[in-house]
């Protein structure tokens, strides 16, 4: 049923994932078209102005052109990346509302989490999240101390008793681990290539 769950979720944030790259992909094009526009009636502009100063403004004037639709345009990507990531953690934050969903991730956060422990583990999570957590630590027959924490939202942090080895499984700290693979990804599927 977990794994049902979790194709379930991965379904539905592919289909988001989809659905924002397809509004990412129409604003990127747009603006190159600006941009090249804005390129063209500057090198028209140039052209009208002689002969010989014609030459050397034109490569002047393509060359700036060139720089400026270049920053505009990765400017535009900046935005583009960071509006994704920024609804990839909306989404994120519906998951973990919706708790028939999250109570199955959370349960795999926490075994994830603790397979690096080998003894008590503590086990740090959102105070809505804190039964839920003492459940799953019954039901996988965890050595752990369960407590509430308000720093941590959509996981666990899971750490030593003395407080040396410490894990932090979010969904939020998941999503920036994976972020600058996830950015290169999502930048060739927009743009064909890298950022």
């Amino acid at each position: 049923m977990g794994s049902e769950l979790l194709a379930l979720l991965e379904k539905e944030a592919a289909a988001e994932r989809d659905r924002v790259l397809a509004e990412a992909r129409a604003q990127a094009e747009q603006v190159r078209a600006d941009a090249e526009a804005e390129a063209r009636r500057t090198v028209e502009t140039q052209r009208r102005q002689g002969e010989e100063l014609l030459r050397a403004n034109q490569v002047r004037a393509q060359g700036a052109a060139n720089l400026q639709a270049q920053a505009l345009l990765l400017e535009t990507k900046d935005q583009v990346l960071a509006e994704v990531f920024h609804r990839a953690e909306e989404a994120l934050d519906q998951v973990a509302r919706d708790r028939t969903r999250y109570s199955t991730i959370l349960a795999r956060l926490v075994a994830e989490g603790a397979a690096g422990f080998s003894g008590r583990v503590v086990i740090e999570t959102h105070p809505d999240d804190v039964e839920l957590v003492r459940t799953v630590v019954q039901r996988q027959k965890l050595d752990a101390e369960v407590r509430a924490s308000d720093s941590v939202r959509g996981g666990v942090r899971l750490g030593s008793p003395d407080g040396r080895y410490v894990v932090l499984n979010t969904l939020a700290s998941r999503l920036e681990r994976a972020r600058p693979t996830l950015a290169s990804e999502v930048a060739r599927t927009l743009w064909g290539g890298g950022r």
